[in-house]
């Protein structure tokens, strides 16, 4: 799982995980609580390692009232948004208006579509909007600009039919960084 560590960091724990601010900060917080404003490193660490981290950083913010499940729900979110990110890229804060953003202008994104052609099997990566979508397998039939469009397996377009309760079509078209090329 893609977690964000604080710059230095070499090993995940509640004191170097990131998360978002609690309320509208400037700074990213640690799952202890500690603020960071530097931002972190885009690293990977288990499942189970991440898990443990939360229980003890919501033990450490007992007095901030965060719930481990609160905690958790932030790591799996901040997971999600780094998966498109490579490890070893920066990421920082910034705000916006009443609100803030991630910021990605130091970091790489990951090509997982590098050297995709027609034919090729792909499946729907974690970056893609809708839920049900992914992990959708299928083949590319063609490109048209920074889109693919791909003929989805009978099964998976069966499987996004009854979860949306609408007819599918036999292709549909994916944003290049939301595919990834299965062997």
């Amino acid at each position: 799982m893609r977690v964000l560590l604080k710059e230095g960091a070499e090993k995940a724990t509640a004191a170097s995980i990131l998360v978002l601010p609690q309320e509208i900060e400037t700074t990213f917080g640690t799952l202890s609580g500690e603020a960071v404003p530097e931002g972190g490193i885009v690293a990977q660490a288990d499942y189970s390692t991440v898990a443990r981290a939360v229980a003890t950083g919501a033990k450490d913010r007992a007095a901030q009232s965060a719930t481990p499940e609160e905690l958790f729900k932030q790591a799996v979110w901040m997971a999600r948004v780094l998966s498109s990110y490579e490890v070893g890229s920066k990421i920082g804060l910034q705000i916006i208006g009443r609100g803030w953003a991630l910021d990605a202008s130091e970091a790489k994104r990951i090509d997982r579509a590098e050297g995709l052609s027609v034919g090729d099997a792909i499946a729907v990566g974690p970056t893609i909007d809708s839920q049900t979508l992914i992990n959708a397998r299928g083949r590319v039939v063609s490109f048209i600009g920074e889109r693919v469009w791909v003929e989805l397996d009978a099964g998976d377009r069966d499987r996004i039919e009854r979860a949306t309760a609408r007819k599918q079509p036999k292709c549909l078209s994916f944003p290049r960084l939301c595919v990834e090329k299965v062997k």
